[in-house]
C-alpha cells in the first residue's frame, strides 16, 4: 500500500484508491466467546453489491460492548465489536457512485431487512431479522469495515471525526426523547453523569425543561456536570432523598435511568411525580429483575418507556452537531489504539472514573 499527499476539498479526502491483494489482511479486535478477546489479523473486508467499505478513524466504546464481551446482549461469536464509528470512504462496491472515496462519514450500525411487519410500520429497532454491525456483524474496532451503503452518512467539516463518533448514541437518545415527549415546564432527573447522561442532559436543557436534576456516586462526574450548565447536581450518598425531595417535593414529571443497574432502575418509582414518565435507558444486565407494584403503577398513573437502540434517527443527531448544540470533547477521557482496547475489555465494565473511550486508529 501507499498513501500520497491527502488533498482536502469541501467534505472529501481525495485519495488514491489502494488495492489490497488476496490474502491481506488487517487489524482487528475479536471477541472469540464471551470473556476472550484477541488482536488479531483478519481479511480485509471487501464491498459487495451496494456496499462500501470504510477506513475506520475512531470508534466509541459503548456499555454495549462490555455486556458483548460478558456473554450477555444479544450477538454472535466470534465478533468484531464496536458500532459507533466515524471514518472514510475507502472502496466502493458494485452499484455505488457516492459517497465518493475519501467522503468523512457516520455510519449507522443498525441494518433493517425493511420487509416485516416492524419495518413496514416504521419499527425497524424491532425487525424481525434485525442485525448490527459490532453485534452480529463485524464492527468498528478494525482497520477497515464493510457497510451497506445506505449506512452511510456524510458530514460537513463542521464535525470532527471524534464527533461524528458521537453520533450513534445520540441517534439513540434521539429516539428515546421522541418517546418522552417532553412538555414546556418538566422537571426531569436523571441518574448517570456518565457520557449517555451528560449527552441526554444537554439535550433536554436545550429543550423546554423547566429543569435538569442529574445524580451520580462520583463527584468528579458531578463537577463536569456543573461546568457543562448543570445546576442542579446531587451525589448519591444517605442525603440523596431528601435533597431530591426538596428539589420536586411532588416528585419528577420525568426520571431517567442512564446507568444500567438494576438497582438504580428500581429506585426510578420512589422519584417520579403521579402522572409522571420513567424511561429505561441503561441497559441492564438480562439475567437482573427488578421488584415493581403493579398496583401502584395503576393507582399513580405512572407511564414506563424502554428504548433500545435508534430508528432512522441519525439526520438530527448530526444537525445537534452541526449546530453546536452538544458538547462531547469533555465527555471524552481517553483516546486508545487497539492494543489497549484489549486490556480496557478485558475489565468486564468501564473503569471508574473513565468517561467516554474513544478507540482511535
Amino acid at each position: 500500500m501507499y498513501w500520497k499527499c491527502l488533498k482536502v476539498q469541501k467534505n472529501t479526502v481525495h485519495i488514491p484508491k489502494l488495492i489490497f491483494k488476496k490474502g491481506q489482511n488487517m487489524k482487528a479486535v475479536v471477541i472469540s466467546q464471551p470473556g476472550k478477546v484477541v488482536l488479531k489479523d483478519i481479511p480485509y473486508p471487501k464491498p459487495g453489491q451496494d456496499e462500501i467499505t470504510i477506513k475506520v478513524k475512531n470508534c466509541g466504546v459503548c456499555g454495549t460492548d462490555y455486556h458483548i464481551y460478558n456473554g450477555d446482549f444479544v450477538g454472535s461469536y466470534p465478533i468484531v465489536p464496536g458500532h459507533e464509528i466515524s471514518g472514510t470512504v475507502y472502496e466502493l462496491g458494485s452499484g455505488v457512485s457516492e459517497p465518493e472515496i475519501g467522503t468523512r462519514v457516520a455510519v449507522d450500525p443498525t441494518i433493517f431487512c425493511g420487509n416485516c411487519y416492524f419495518c413496514k410500520t416504521n419499527r425497524g429497532n424491532h425487525c424481525l431479522n434485525w442485525q448490527a454491525l459490532g453485534v452480529t456483524r463485524n464492527g468498528g474496532f478494525s482497520e477497515y469495515i464493510v457497510v451497506p451503503q445506505k449506512n452511510v452518512y456524510p458530514i460537513s467539516e463542521k464535525i470532527s471525526l471524534i464527533e461524528a463518533a458521537f453520533i450513534e448514541p445520540v441517534s439513540c437518545i434521539v429516539s428515546s426523547l421522541n418517546k418522552l415527549k417532553i412538555k414546556t415546564g418538566d422537571n426531569v432527573l436523571i441518574f448517570g453523569a456518565g457520557p449517555i447522561g451528560l449527552q441526554i442532559g444537554q439535550l433536554v436543557r436545550h429543550g423546554n425543561a423547566a429543569s435538569v436534576t442529574i445524580s451520580d456516586l462520583e463527584p468528579a462526574r458531578l463537577e463536569l456536570a456543573r461546568k457543562l450548565g448543570f445546576t442542579k447536581t446531587v451525589p448519591v450518598d444517605n442525603s440523596q432523598k431528601g435533597i431530591l425531595s426538596n428539589i420536586a417535593p411532588l416528585g419528577f414529571d420525568i426520571v431517567i435511568d442512564a446507568t444500567g443497574i438494576s438497582k438504580v432502575a428500581e429506585s426510578t418509582f420512589l422519584y417520579v411525580k403521579n402522572t409522571g414518565k420513567i424511561m429505561f435507558f441503561g441497559v441492564c444486565p438480562q439475567s437482573e429483575n427488578i421488584s415493581v407494584n403493579p398496583f401502584n403503577i395503576y393507582r399513580r398513573d405512572l407511564e414506563i418507556y424502554g428504548s433500545f437502540s435508534l430508528c432512522y434517527t441519525f439526520y438530527p443527531a448530526i444537525d445537534f452537531f452541526e449546530n453546536k448544540v452538544l458538547s462531547v470533547e469533555p465527555l471524552t477521557s481517553d483516546l486508545i489504539p487497539l492494543e489497549v482496547l484489549l486490556k480496557t475489555l478485558e475489565l468486564k465494565h468501564p473503569k471508574k472514573g473513565k468517561m467516554k473511550i474513544v478507540v482511535n486508529l
